[in-house]
């Protein structure tokens, strides 16, 4: 991956937005990229999210364009702008999986977060060596020449918990708490560390008891960043064995967004899940 192919998915989102404004004028590509004054073929690039746009010249195009939405302009124009930043996730492109490159991009630009994962401590709050056992699970079954990057990026990426901190809020299963990944006195030390650092304000942390029986968060983990200084633009990432991808469809996250409400009217309180946590520890 070259720097040119980084944060795909600001670019996708501003392209789609480029070619619905076309062709809500009904307008071809070549009638278009007369009328914003650029080539056909940078025209084409912006809307397949090919290549990037500086923010100046989107609004320049947006401006050709007539749109005059204060909020839909500043939500592009934000997009445009964050994907021109260089990030510290640079540095590990060519060594792990080009999504969660991706991710950890929008994860730095994010104003809040909102997480549910079922059999696993969430990725930002893991030890190292709680990470490492995780992903030797894998060895056998889908060697990855790129794993040698993906732990240590993995603690790279909670960083932003420090430096640029969102709101984060994680719904964790109640099976993640008692797995033994690693061996017991891996586990004691990781659940340690969940306690410590979410005892800051702006980290809040749920269980959702083993006995609460069916629930909408049965299909399995996701997240919800909100990206922008505002939060204008969200996401669902959802993860699977062999891919993962970005739902971006505004019914499609309005269906995540209320799963995630219910999970959390249905899970233990944050005082209720924090003594769970340490009935387990002094458990183990």
């Amino acid at each position: 991956m070259t720097s040119d192919d980084r944060l795909s998915y600001r670019r996708r989102k501003i392209g789609q937005a480029l070619r619905r404004y076309r062709e809500e004028r009904n307008l071809t590509q070549d009638a278009a990229a007369r009328l914003v004054e650029r080539s056909p073929a940078t025209l084409s690039a912006y809307e397949n999210g090919h290549r990037a746009v500086r923010p100046r010249d989107l609004r320049q195009i947006l401006d050709h364009y007539g749109i005059t939405d204060a909020r839909e302009r500043a939500r592009l124009l934000d997009l445009a702008a964050q994907g021109r930043k260089d990030g510290w996730w640079l540095g590990y492109q060519e060594r792990t999986d080009p999504f969660i490159v991706d991710y950890a991009s929008l994860e730095g630009d994010a104003s809040r977060i909102r997480s549910f994962e079922t059999q696993l401590i969430p990725g930002l709050l893991q030890t190292e060596e709680y990470t490492k056992a995780v992903f030797s699970a894998y060895d056998s079954v889908r060697p990855d020449s790129r794993k040698g990057g993906a732990a240590s990026f993995r603690m790279a990426r909670q960083r932003i918990l420090v430096d640029a901190p969102p709101r984060v809020k994680w719904i964790i299963g109640e099976m993640a708490l008692r797995a033994p990944v690693g061996g017991r006195e891996v586990l004691k030390r990781q659940l340690r560390k969940v306690l410590n650092v979410t005892t800051a304000p702006h980290l809040s942390l749920q269980v959702l008891p083993l006995n609460v029986g069916a629930h909408p968060g049965l299909d399995g983990p996701f997240s919800i960043p909100d990206i922008g200084t505002d939060g204008s633009t969200s996401v669902v990432a959802v993860h699977s064995l062999v891919r993962s991808w970005f739902i971006d469809e505004a019914t499609s996250i309005g269906y995540y967004e209320r799963a995630y409400e219910a999970l959390s009217f249905t899970a233990l309180t944050e005082t209720e899940s924090r003594n769970l946590i340490e009935e387990i520890v002094f458990g183990l």
